[in-house]
């Protein structure tokens, strides 16, 4: 990843690299503290599988949905969204992408990173709260 589209440290791992644009590829993106990707959407399909640490994405308009080990979010085609690791702790995801393209669409402002830290809170305060189902 470019660094005008992720904060600082984030980095890509290329685990299966496509062999045409539109063909599968498979990323581990690695995010240190309170790193997060740019607003963004993709041309086509993709799932996010959470494996280490504690993240969110949040789509545009919408609440955030945590992302942990072992959760999978289905990301539509054109969805305006961005994701990146909790303030407090870092955050490894795996990003299946169906080819196409992701279309960057400018910085997460600092007001819409913090308010995603209540998500963890939330769930702490209630076990069976259905963010990010």
């Amino acid at each position: 990843m470019k660094v005008e589209r992720v904060t600082p440290g984030v980095w890509r791992e290329p685990i299966v690299v496509a062999d045409s644009s539109d063909g599968l590829r498979v990323d581990r993106i690695h995010y240190p503290p309170g790193g997060h990707t740019h607003w963004h959407l993709h041309t086509r399909e993709q799932v996010l599988y959470g494996e280490l640490g504690r993240g969110w994405i949040q789509f545009e308009g919408g609440h955030p949905a945590a992302l942990t080990p072992g959760q999978v979010i289905q990301v539509p085609v054109g969805a305006r969204h961005w994701h990146g690791a909790a303030s407090d702790g870092s955050l490894v995801h795996l990003a299946v992408t169906a080819g196409g393209d992701t279309v960057w669409l400018g910085e997460v402002s600092a007001e819409e990173y913090v308010g995603c830290d209540g998500v963890y809170a939330t769930d702490a305060a209630d076990p069976d709260s259905d963010i990010g189902t």
